[in-house]
């Protein structure tokens, strides 16, 4: 028999690679039909303050814990921090990690729920018969493993794992079964959901009906528009009484209610921004005493950047004008003070510099904006344009008088153009300023934005390499808890019966009042936070909610009215909501009359024959249309469509149809007829689309019951998240 052991140098290498990719194996965890990844993931990274809470929250009595939230958001950190090399993510994108991952964790619970209480299994030959017989078909998260340099899957080295008997390995494919059995048992949930839904042959003749049998027809179209009685404003008390009695489903109430916020802000503050410039300036120091070539430099960048060290010559166009500015003056070593960026407070060592290929424009405009008097804002610009060629300095012009809302912060620097920087209408002023040189004016250049005058301030092709280290200025968590007992000591007081106006006042806080909020819907800052609904769907008027993370810091929310479920009350809509119903149906009333007496007056049963007597209504052929497809100039009014296709006989014309935009009078001069030949043809073809679409129905319906009648318990507000 031919000897298929491994040879030691190739198992050694499988080895090799599977240790090294071991810990991404034992972290991966899938939602299979979900598509949903599930990382194990580390803690620290929260700062969580857990006070007398014991579960994060829990679904419907199992508990999601401190571990299985905070592990995975330390990974997801460390993935994003790996795409934005090395950059931290902000306030924003971590809160909407934090939701994302609450909500993946909430699925996989009811997921687990629904699959243990079907009794659901996968079995060991499952498994066996998929790892043998079909790793082609494995996941991409196992298969990338036996990858050879050609891209291809490697079956013999994927045999060769199978045989391996090392500990790692071992530990390797029994995290293979794990991921392979959460496929299969949710591959199972998936096919019982499915089930629930059985697309019938009538159903799909009818979407054969709907999408294939086309009609053509003539119409006429009595606008509601087209009534101009101003007499039919006048409404009584009687009638609107009346229509609201008779309607009363239109004026459903929903139980509704309504808060007073005050949103604590988070924002970076003075001392947040001290506290960068102070680390920064201490950095200073150390930069000037470290170096390239023993990596001490290198080093430092790494650490104490929130971006990498770039050892590699960079343009002038990737290089901000403030950096630019200080590397232009520097020698070989020197470092910068702290410079002020949008991307953050950095400091600068000079290393090097060379001659590129490419050259580049700084330029500088100042911007008049071109409203009703054009020849006031061209004046404007040529006047500066004399002030520049006198020696004048654009940038303090800039800041003076240009009309662009940005030349305040940045003096009217375009920056450093190079061909292609500048796109659409700036196009001219780009090739303007690649045909000029140092010191040119140029202008004025007309645009949808104004009046444009360009100083080139210098060319260069110069490339440099230098250090960066960079920090974005973040809330601290001195300033947190600053306003953390801001938003505490506020709720103390509404909560103890002060009134959170004048509180507020005297706080220098604004306070803010929702609209109506009924169940399950979004409260504005706190987004759809199922506790604070519970809350105030629970508790009388008044009530105050404990402080809340809100987007961009803390909120305070007080019930300040509800209203119970039923009908909205016919006074206070009476005149906003009764009344436009009112004028309606009477104008319903009128075309209707007009409509019936139009029909008997079509002669030679030609609908176009009105267009003597009633010229100012709206007449149309339609040559060829569907149900499911309506014609574009009607629209999708099923009154109009349920009329061709079901209630008109082919040369018939139609009685006054009641549609959405008035009544129709419809002649239907073609229905095409069923074709089952072409319906055999076409089975398969309408049935799997439609047989996906109620599959997706399945899940979401079941999806959308759990989550109602879920007993969820969230325990994020009353952690903060710092």
């Amino acid at each position: 028999m031919k000897d298929t052991k491994p040879k030691p140098q190739v198992k050694t290498g499988i080895m090799n690679r599977l240790r090294d990719k071991m810990v991404i194996i034992i972290v991966i965890v899938v939602i299979a039909f979900l598509g949903t990844i599930i990382f194990d993931w580390g803690m620290n990274y929260l700062g969580m303050n857990r006070g007398s809470i014991t579960e994060m929250g829990a679904v419907n009595g199992e508990e999601i814990t401190f571990k299985e939230f905070d592990n995975l958001y330390q990974q997801q950190i460390e993935q994003l921090r790996e795409q934005n090399k090395g950059r931290d993510i902000d306030d924003a994108k971590a809160d909407e990690l934090k939701e994302q991952i609450w909500n993946t964790l909430v699925t996989e619970k009811l997921l687990d729920q629904e699959i243990n209480r079907l009794g659901l299994k996968v079995t060991d030959q499952e498994i066996l018969d998929w790892v043998y017989n079909r790793p082609e078909q494995l996941p991409d998260q196992i298969k990338r493993f036996f990858i050879d340099s050609t891209g291809q899957f490697n079956y013999d080295f994927y045999r060769q794992a199978l045989t391996m008997k090392e500990k790692e390995v071992k530990l390797f494919w029994n995290q293979v079964e794990q991921l392979l059995k959460t496929y299969l048992v949710r591959d199972k949930l998936q096919s019982v959901l499915m089930s629930s839904y059985i697309v019938s042959d009538g159903e799909l003749l009818q979407k054969f009906k709907d999408d294939y049998i086309k009609a053509g027809f003539d119409y006429v179209l009595l606008d509601l528009n087209s009534v101009i009685d101003t007499t039919l404003n006048n409404v009584s008390e009687e009638e609107m009484r009346k229509y609201y009695d008779e309607h009363k489903d239109e004026f459903k109430q929903e139980e509704v209610v309504r808060f007073k916020y005050v949103i604590f802000s988070d924002a970076q503050t003075a001392d947040d921004t001290a506290y960068v410039k102070n680390i920064l300036t201490k950095e200073i120091d150390i930069l000037k005493t470290l170096t390239v070539e023993d990596s001490s430099l290198i080093r430092e960048v790494n650490v104490s950047s929130s971006v990498p060290f770039n050892g590699e010559f960079q343009k002038l166009n990737t290089i901000s004008n403030n950096v630019a500015a200080f590397l232009f003056k520097a020698e070989k070593d020197d470092v910068s003070d702290v410079i002020i960026d949008p991307d953050g407070y950095k400091v600068i060592k000079f290393l090097d510099k060379k001659d590129g290929e490419e050259s580049f424009f700084e330029a500088a405009q100042v911007l008049f904006r071109v409203d009703a008097d054009s020849v006031s804002a061209k004046k404007k610009a040529n006047d500066v344009i004399a002030r520049l060629r006198k020696g004048e300095n654009v940038n303090e012009l800039a800041v003076q008088l240009s009309e662009d809302e940005s030349a305040k912060q940045n003096s009217g620097n375009l920056g450093w153009i190079t061909k292609g920087k500048l796109t659409g209408e700036y196009s001219e002023i780009e090739n303007a300023i690649l045909k000029g040189k140092a010191g040119d004016v140029i202008g004025p250049v007309r645009t949808s934005f104004g009046y444009h005058v360009i100083k080139i301030k210098q060319k260069s092709n110069t490339e440099f390499k230098f250090a960066e280290v960079r920090m974005e200025v973040k809330t601290t968590v001195k300033t947190r808890e600053q306003v953390k007992k801001k938003a505490f000591d506020f709720y103390s007081d509404i909560e103890r019966g002060l009134n959170i106006d004048s509180v507020a006042k005297k706080l220098n806080v604004v306070v803010q009042t929702t609209n109506d909020i009924p169940k399950e819907s979004f409260i504005p800052g706190a987004g759809q936070n199922k506790n604070l609904l519970d809350f105030a769907f629970q508790n009388p008027v008044n009530s105050v909610y404990v402080p809340v993370k809100v987007t961009g810091g803390l909120g305070v929310y007080q019930i300040v009215g509800k209203i119970p479920e039923g009908y909205k009350n016919y006074d206070s809509i009476k005149m906003v909501m009764v009344k436009p119903k009112v004028i309606i149906q009477k104008k319903y009333a009128v075309l209707q009359q007009i409509a019936n007496d139009l029909k008997s007056k079509i002669q030679n049963n030609d609908i176009n024959s009105l267009k003597i007597i009633a010229p100012n209504y709206v007449y149309g052929t339609v040559d060829s249309m569907t149900f499911i497809k309506p014609n574009p100039q009607i629209g999708s009014d099923f009154a109009v469509n349920n009329a061709v296709f079901y209630n008109t006989g082919i040369g018939q014309v139609s009685e006054p149809i009641k549609g959405a935009r008035g009544y129709y009078i419809i002649k239907l001069n073609s229905l095409s007829p069923f074709n089952e030949q072409e319906f055999l043809a076409k089975y398969k073809d309408i049935r799997s689309p439609l047989v996906q679409e109620r599959s997706q129905y399945a899940y979401r319906d079941w999806f959308n019951y759990q989550m109602k009648n879920a007993k969820i318990v969230d325990n994020r507000d009353k952690l903060q998240f710092y």
